[in-house]
């Protein structure tokens, strides 16, 4: 019996010019993890997706989740000659799927405070306004969600594109109702919001306070790993920005040092 990893490997044995294989072959690698292909080669998830772009240049998925393997700065050259960073590519992404939830909300990730960004349709988008698309593309995004949220001033406000009006604890709120699951960022940027003493409602009818919100987010990080192909978490993490101690406390177990 053949599982996925093999089944895509047979797939490119049949045709080697699948991009489709190419790029769910790349999916189901962990990062630095490598695959044998039946005509000798050794490739890790980057190059795989190098491949599907080489066979197919419109394909979307193959854009974004190349760019999600790269780190800032780092350019990777395509079989067509282009050499793109994590901007353009993410911008292609969007090129061959318009509005795509997932692109928008990571090329908003790679922006700096005021920057824009012209897309293929002409448009010039800010940080905000991407994020807003990633909403409208997928309203169970949880990430647009969170990222929406960390790039508010406090007291600021955004529009949707449904004629909500959310603040940063709104979003913060929404985003983690929106995925139960891919939830951890979201608890610990809502926690932060919070001053001392004062709680939120969760969906599942809870008031909790922000010890009692990073208590869930570390309940809760485990499940989150290995659920978020397509995400890139380093842009997420960076975006919490000034909280850094906050982030340390998080990921060395130690919630007695968040005030309460």
């Amino acid at each position: 019996e053949l599982d996925r990893k093999q089944l895509y490997v047979e797939a490119l044995r049949c045709d080697r010019d699948d991009a489709n294989a190419y790029g769910s072959l790349g999916d189901e690698l962990a990062a630095g993890e490598t695959v044998k292909l039946h005509d000798g080669r050794e490739l890790v998830n980057k190059q795989l997706y190098v491949e599907a772009l080489r066979c197919n240049r419109n394909l979307g998925g193959a854009y974004n989740n190349l760019s999600c393997m790269l780190v800032a700065g780092e350019i990777v050259r395509l079989d067509d000659g282009r050499e793109l960073n994590k901007k353009q590519l993410f911008v292609e992404a969007l090129r061959c799927n318009p509005g795509e939830s997932y692109a928008s909300c990571n090329l908003g990730a790679e922006l700096a405070p005021g920057e824009k960004v012209q897309l293929e349709d002409g448009r010039k988008l800010d940080q905000k306004q991407l994020f807003a698309e990633a909403i409208r593309g997928d309203p169970e995004n949880s990430y647009a969600y969170l990222h929406l949220g960390l790039v508010l001033a406090p007291g600021e406000t955004a529009r949707l594109h449904d004629g909500c009006v959310m603040d940063k604890q709104q979003l913060f709120i929404h985003g983690i109702h929106a995925d139960a699951v891919k939830k951890t960022l979201g608890v610990v940027a809502l926690a932060i919001t919070l001053a001392p003493k004062e709680t939120v409602p969760l969906a599942d009818g809870r008031w909790l306070d922000s010890r009692q919100l990073l208590y869930d987010a570390l309940e809760y990080r485990d499940t989150d790993a290995g659920t978020d192909a397509g995400i890139d978490h380093a842009a997420a993490i960076e975006r919490l920005g000034e909280q850094q101690a906050v982030v340390q406390a998080f990921a060395n177990n130690d919630v007695k040092a968040f005030a309460v």
